[in-house]
């Protein structure tokens, strides 16, 4: 997969102006193409001629990374932008915490964000001082895993991949209620932590030869807790983690790691939909 198109969303935050910056570094790095986009879900925006301003900013980020910047030329609703981010490789936005009351029971715009994109989606909270060197990617050691990998090695190229493994506690739930030994539940979660690692082992074997080595860790619990945990552990300054579709029960009631993820993590966090693997 290539980012030959992104899309970048600004209210004009401070969040939103560090996703703005690290859009323009990714497209200076990739020669992208790159587009702003500003959002509101207020019908009569608190800011007057947002998209003048918008412009500005746009031409201030072509002067200092050397790119021709365009913007959106109308103020975008999350439905509007979902439909823009169809014809780009990137979308790209901060947390956006608001939550409309008219569509209350969909959660904020980031929910809606990162459920509804169907190109990966970046979520930016640190500020772009330069490129990402330390990427962590959470994987599930499904078939997909190494599309995940791949993904995140071309978007920066890091100097540090980590891949990071979360072995549910299903399993140890079931021993538990069955009433077995602590002992027996030890053993479990032992064997439990040498197969992932051996499966995490063969799948370092498989992937193409890169300039760097690719480790990997093992955790145990909520994969996007862990994996927010893990990241803050190996001040990890980007984390890549797939997403699946949800039905409207699941999404209400759970909400995908992904979703969870981006909430709990103190990083930047780039989600990719499992189902954009299946058709390129």
């Amino acid at each position: 997969m290539n980012f030959d198109s992104i899309l970048a969303v600004s209210d004009f935050t401070v969040n939103s102006e560090h996703a703005l910056e690290r859009a323009a570094l990714l497209a200076q790095q990739h020669q992208a193409t790159l587009r702003l986009a500003f959002h509101t879900e207020d019908r009569h925006p608190y800011l007057a001629h947002p998209v003048a301003r918008l412009e500005q900013r746009a031409r201030q980020l072509g002067r200092r990374y050397n790119l021709v910047v365009h913007t959106v030329q109308k103020i975008c609703s999350i439905d509007e932008l979902l439909e823009e981010a169809k014809s780009v490789d990137l979308l790209v936005m901060g947390p956006l915490t608001h939550r409309h009351w008219k569509r209350f029971h969909k959660g904020t715009t980031l929910d809606q964000a990162v459920h509804g994109s169907t190109c990966p989606l970046l979520v930016v909270r640190r500020q772009a001082a330069r490129m990402y060197e330390r990427v962590l990617v959470s994987i599930d050691l499904s078939p997909q895993s190494s599309t995940l990998i791949d993904i995140g090695h071309r978007l920066c190229q890091p100097s540090q991949l980590r891949l990071f493994h979360a072995i549910d506690t299903v399993g140890e739930t079931k021993l538990r209620s069955a009433d077995a030994s602590q002992q027996a539940i030890q053993s479990y979660r032992v064997s439990s932590r040498q197969n992932a690692k051996e499966r995490l082992a063969t799948l370092v074997d498989s992937l193409e030869r890169r300039d760097r080595p690719v480790t990997y860790d093992v955790g145990h619990g909520d994969p996007a807790y862990s994996a927010a945990l893990q990241q803050h552990a190996t001040r990890a300054e980007l984390i890549v983690v797939g997403k699946r579709r949800l039905s409207a029960w699941e999404r209400i009631v759970t909400g995908s790691v992904a979703q969870r993820l981006v909430k709990w993590a103190d990083g930047d966090v780039l989600v990719t939909p499992f189902e954009r693997f299946q058709t390129t």
